[in-house]
Order: structure tokens, then sequence, then C-alpha cells
């Protein structure tokens, strides 16, 4: 009798485990409002680059300017997105070394479509006196193609700015 509630158990477990096999095994893709969509998992990224120098107006490099990076993003309406579509993202700070040069380098979310950088002197008279601050808006350039999927291509930002002193 226990063999044969034992087989019993061993059939069933059998034919729910092909069930869910094969259930697991269905296209790759889902219907939208856009077509067939491949079913991806994890996020939308991109490599973004903000790298440029700091000079005075006789050419000479500044140090120690603080570089305030603000990056902006416009997602057009999506389907089932219900996030603000008008993002401005705030950066750390950056600040220029001895050569008056500094140097973003990261992975973001999605790609950048404006870029507005701040050049402020902040130490006062330590480094060749003081200067008035800056506001550059340079352009985004894309540097490396999508790949079609989650990875939006490699972005970069050049900004090389003169500061007059006060």
């Amino acid at each position: 009798m226990a063999k044969r509630i034992n087989g019993i158990w061993r059939q069933l477990a059998a034919a729910i485990l092909g069930l869910l096999g094969f259930a697991s095994c269905s296209k790759d893709f889902v219907s939208g409002e856009g077509g067939d969509m491949m079913v991806m998992y994890g996020q939308p990224h991109a490599d973004f680059k903000v790298l440029g120098s700091v000079k005075d107006t006789h050419g000479k490099p500044i140090e120690g300017i603080r570089v305030a990076i603000t990056r902006h993003n416009y997602y057009p309406n999506t389907t089932g997105v219900f996030l603000d579509q008008n993002h401005w993202y705030y950066y750390d700070t950056l600040y220029t070394d001895s050569k008056g040069e500094f140097l973003r380098d990261e992975s973001v979310f999605n790609e950048p479509d404006d870029v507005v950088i701040v050049f402020e002197d902040v130490d006062g008279e330590e480094h060749g006196g003081i200067f008035e601050t800056v506001k550059a808006t340079p352009s985004v350039t894309q540097t490396k193609k999508n790949d079609g999927f989650w990875y939006r291509g490699a972005f970069e930002v050049k900004s090389n700015v003169k500061m007059k002193k006060k």
C-alpha cells in the first residue's frame, strides 16, 4: 500500500514539475503598444564623462575652483512610467587640480540631454586671486552608440572656461 501511495506522489510531482517547466519556456517577447518587445531585466544605463579645464584670462591654470555639474534628462511619455518626466540631477562637487583640470567619469541611469556647469572660486585669494563665477552650458556629444537594449551608449561633455578676476 505504501509503495502505491509513494508511486502516486511521484507521478503527481512529475506532472506538476513538467507543467512548471513548460510554462517557463514561453517566448521571450511581450506584446505592447509599440509591438512586440523583448523581455529584459535591469535598467537603462549610459557612460557619462564630464571634463575640462579652468584658466584665467592670461591662460594660467586655476587650482581649487569648485565645479558643480547638473545633468538634465527628459524622458518622453512612456506607458507604465509614473515618474515626473523632467529631471535635473545634481552631482557631488568637483574641484580643479593643479593643472586647472577636472574629470568625472561614471555610469548613469540614462543618457543626458542637457548639462549646466557652474565654476565658482571658493578659496578666496589662495590660488591667484578672487575670480567671478562662470556658468557654462556645453553640448553633450555621443561618443559610442547604444546596443539596442539597456546600454544607451557613451556621452561626453567638454568645458574649457576662462575666469576673470573680480
